[in-house]
């Protein structure tokens, strides 16, 4: 081996042992990250914080960590509030490395820092929990809660079935009119039939006639004057009425005091818990920020009874619903029938009175063709009976002197 090949093969080994000696002692820091140099496992120096190309001594060592807000997420913890509620607490959190010296020194990386954040959190929410009512955790403000249309639905259901039932009333108003303009068409028709009827009569007959009728009209209109004001002032109670139940239910509404008033609120329990907190979280170099409760909800145990009463309440209110639709369909029924039968007996009162003008008619017409012919009325009276007492082998047995047989001996 010649001399220069000696030369060149000690440089070589000098560059590499200056490379590995570069690359031992250089370091670099990102734009979220900080170092702690150690020696042997002992601090030396300060915290590193500027991002860039750094050097240390070739046997000390560069310990990184992240210098931006980390997550915490811890489990679901089941604690008795101060009501003696068994729920499910679930809480997250940011924290971040402030003293990275003491953050190495009592913790040495972040995966230590999420057990004893456990432990610390864990700790400060069921301390805090305990102490206070459910309501507490839930509620923020003392702000009124905001009645749900079904809520409003079920408390002026009483008065929507009057306002329902108040709905039908002028068709109620206008039957009793339709029923005296009837009348007075009526009476008109019967008195016109009459004027017809009696033309044979005296001129004072037909003006006794004419007097009446005016009468019976005048009389009838009247009397849908005062149905149609007495309707009116009977629909006009009911608007009263409902719009009085309306304010007394909205008065009620207001003046009800809110059941679930809170004293401290969840926003002042999670600052206590970042208070509770952050004191044993300093002493291990972190700093916590952002406390919050992400869930809360009964134990599984407790979560069966709750949901047996909530289908129990909403049986109970289906089943008021229900009963207060049954109501108002008897209400409609008996309305209904009532107005039927009334229909009717009007209705019966009228054929009536038409069969007995029909009647009395037919007796007058019946009577002056008497008066004409006596003899060819009893003639035709007694074909008619013939005609309906006797059939095809019906045996009549009367005596010649008969006067039922008389036109059969005639005929014969």
């Amino acid at each position: 081996m010649s001399k220069s090949t000696n030369t060149l093969i000690a440089v070589l080994v000098v560059i590499a042992l200056a490379a590995v000696t570069l690359y031992s002692c250089a370091y670099t820091i990102k734009q979220h990250e900080q170092a702690v140099i150690l020696a042997f496992g002992e601090v030396v120096g300060e915290p590193v914080t500027d991002p860039g190309l750094h050097f240390k001594v070739p046997w000390y060592e560069a310990r990184k960590f992240d210098q931006r807000w980390l997550a915490w997420d811890g489990d679901p913890n089941q604690i008795t509030t101060l009501d003696k509620r068994y729920i499910l607490i679930d809480v997250f959190a940011r924290w971040k490395i402030v003293d990275p010296i003491v953050f190495i020194e009592k913790l040495r990386d972040e995966e230590s820092a999420q057990g004893r954040l456990d432990d610390i959190l864990d700790s400060a929410t069921r301390n805090v929990i305990a102490n206070h009512n459910l309501i507490e955790a839930i509620r923020s403000t003392n702000r009124r809660f905001v009645i749900s249309d079904e809520e409003k639905e079920n408390q002026l259901s009483s008065v929507e079935d009057e306002v329902a039932l108040l709905a039908d009333a002028p068709s109620a108003v206008v039957s009793p009119a339709a029923a005296l303009d009837t009348d007075i068409d009526a009476l008109a028709t019967d008195n016109g039939a009459a004027t017809q009827d009696s033309d044979s009569d005296t001129d004072s007959a037909e003006a006794e006639a004419d007097s009446a009728a005016q009468a019976q009209a005048q009389i009838a209109s009247d009397n849908r004057e005062d149905a149609l004001a007495a309707e009116e002032k009977k629909i006009s109670d009911a608007a009263d009425i409902v719009a009085a139940s309306k304010d007394a239910i909205e008065r009620q509404k207001n003046e009800t005091p809110n059941p679930y008033q809170i004293k401290v609120g969840r926003q002042t329990l999670t600052d206590q818990i970042i208070e509770k907190a952050s004191q044993k979280a300093r002493e291990l170099g972190i700093e916590l920020k952002d406390v919050r409760l992400k869930r809360i909800d009964y134990i599984p145990s407790v979560q069966e009874s709750v949901f047996r009463r909530m289908v129990s309440e909403r049986t109970k209110v289906a089943s008021r619903l229900r009963s207060q639709g049954e109501g108002l369909s008897a209400k409609i029924i008996g309305r209904k029938e009532r107005d039927l039968k009334k229909i009717q007996s009007e209705a019966y009162r009228k054929a009536e009175e038409i069969r007995g003008n029909a009647d009395a008619t037919a007796a007058r017409i019946y009577a002056e063709a008497y008066q004409r012919d006596p003899e060819l009325y009893r003639f035709l009276k007694t074909l008619e009976s013939y005609r309906q007492s006797m059939g095809a082998r019906t045996t009549l047995v009367i005596t010649t002197n008969s006067d039922y047989g008389s036109y059969l001996k005639s005929a014969n």
